[in-house]
């Protein structure tokens, strides 16, 4: 895939046990936390060599 748009993981439930739905509302809930204290940037990658504004 191309860069910017890989996913940060991939889930295998073999078992069927639901782990990729709470995964997800994990990955949401971290989410909107890294929103809320300003840090919301560290959500998608950067390309190198490239700096970020403070």
């Amino acid at each position: 895939m191309p860069y910017g748009q890989r996913p940060f993981r991939t889930h295998v439930d073999p078992a069927s046990d639901g782990c990729e739905v709470v995964n997800g509302v994990a990955d949401r809930v971290r989410a909107e936390l890294l929103r809320r204290i300003g840090l919301e940037d560290i959500l998608r990658p950067h390309p190198y060599g490239q700096p970020q504004a403070l």
